[in-house]
């Protein structure tokens, strides 16, 4: 009996190098609007939205949350369409995983449209795609989004292998019963709580997945 039924993949630091551009946006576009101090572990990996309303509460945002929303929005057409760059061997990736039986599915804390541009940009094929949209209750840290892509790909959470880089995706994925493969992309990464295995290239990202299935 396999011991995976499904691989999901988050997509932001992981099938594409966003987080560099996002990173970069938060610190001139949000953060410069705080009246403090706010930090990137605040907010990588979760919902901009949630974000952007906590940072809010926290900090205050001059002019309030609604303009950072729509910079985020009018952002991101450029970001996907013509700056990110897919993670090398992806496609084959997703390819092999489906030759074994496996699902593949992407989920991400970004809207369903962003993840549709990176898709049809790229040529990826995903079982499902699952955005932060898709549940009622909060976002990544909370294991909301990884139970509903297990219930929607019909597979358990628990026969679900995750790709995660950032600390609050590996923790959605880890408080819902999956098994977490941290992707570090080249920087060193710790084996934190909830994580089976680390991965810093894409060589090494496969030979973790495929050490695991």
């Amino acid at each position: 009996m396999p011991r995976f039924a499904a691989v999901l993949f988050d997509m932001d630091g992981v099938l594409v190098d966003s987080e560099p551009h996002w990173q970069a946006f938060w610190r001139e576009e949000v953060f410069s609007g705080a009246n403090g101090e706010p930090g990137l572990e605040e907010v990588t990996g979760r919902n901009y939205r949630e974000s952007i309303a906590e940072l809010h509460g926290t900090y205050g945002l001059e002019g309030g949350p609604e303009p950072y929303v729509r910079a985020f929005d009018e952002a991101s057409g450029r970001v996907y369409g013509e700056e990110v760059t897919l993670t090398p061997a992806v496609r084959g990736l997703f390819r092999a995983l489906r030759e074994r039986g496996l699902k593949v599915a992407i989920v991400s804390s970004s809207p369903t449209a962003w993840i549709e541009q990176v898709v049809e940009r790229f040529g990826l094929e995903p079982d499902a795609i699952v955005s932060a949209e898709d549940i009622d209750g909060p976002g990544k840290p909370a294991p909301g989004i990884y139970e509903h892509a297990a219930e929607r790909l019909g597979v358990e959470p628990a026969d679900c292998l995750v790709v995660e880089d950032s600390e609050h995706g590996i923790s959605a994925a880890s408080a819902a019963g999956c098994t977490v493969v941290r992707f570090a992309r080249d920087a060193p990464a710790e084996r934190i709580a909830g994580v089976e295995a680390v991965a810093g290239t894409p060589a090494e990202l496969r030979e973790r997945l495929f050490g695991l299935l």
